[in-house]
């Protein structure tokens, strides 16, 4: 079986979110919340159109994606966020996703909370990093590479502009991101207002930062801060 790495399309979109959304099923609250009943027909669909507005209007976002050469089908994909000398404006998750005003601002808040550390990366940087912002591969093809090979990707780009990369860690995932040369620099859990502490579940993932390692030497990863 051999797989190859190739930029997205828009026509990939679909196939993209429905990995996404069979990859993470009901595991990461932070993706229940903000892309609400992904699982479904119509949020797929809406998924879908979210993924394809990203992909034109975020000039710091690619969509990388590992296709399976036997079969031509798509079994991995990844969101790179690549900011060479850019610092985004920070704007709020908004529209009209989701079933009622609640739902949105429990989204809204795991979206802010989750977004403190790269923000906070992406400023001290001056807007020189490269952030992984989704990598997820299709159940059946888990544990054979894939999700390596987008790994591989981003940090070999990131290598040569000797730029670090940084990563939201979910448990499934330290292992890879760490023998890549990602470093643990602290847990991160979003803190629930009262209202909605016993109703509703946290978000929390390990923050991994990634010193540029140049050549064929690794350098020694450390942590500059801990967020």
């Amino acid at each position: 079986m051999a797989f190859k790495v190739e930029l997205c399309a828009e026509a990939d979109m679909a196939r993209a979110f429905e990995i996404i959304s069979e990859a993470f099923g009901h595991d990461l609250p932070y993706i229940d919340a903000t892309f609400p009943s992904h699982p479904t027909t119509a949020g797929r669909a809406i998924g879908t159109s979210r993924l394809i507005d990203m992909m034109k209007n975020d000039p710091c976002t690619t969509f990388v994606k590992v296709v399976d050469t036997e079969t031509g089908l798509m079994i991995a994909q990844a969101k790179w966020n690549i900011y060479k000398d850019t610092i985004p404006e920070e704007k709020d998750l908004d529209g009209d996703f989701w079933v009622n005003e609640d739902e949105k601002r429990y989204a809204q808040l795991l979206y802010r909370q989750w977004l403190i550390p790269r923000r906070k990366a992406i400023r001290e940087s001056g807007g020189n990093l490269f952030s992984l912002d989704l990598l997820t591969v299709d159940p059946k093809y888990q544990r054979r590479g894939a999700g390596r090979l987008l790994v591989k990707w981003g940090t070999s780009q990131a290598d040569k502009l000797g730029l670090k990369c940084v990563v939201e860690s979910t448990d499934p995932g330290f292992g890879l991101y760490k023998s890549e040369g990602f470093e643990h620099c602290g847990v991160w859990e979003t803190e629930l207002p009262d209202e909605w502490k016993e109703s509703r579940r946290k978000a929390k993932f390990v923050w991994m930062v990634r010193e540029p390692q140049p050549g064929q030497q690794w350098l020694a990863s450390r942590c500059l801060r801990k967020y």
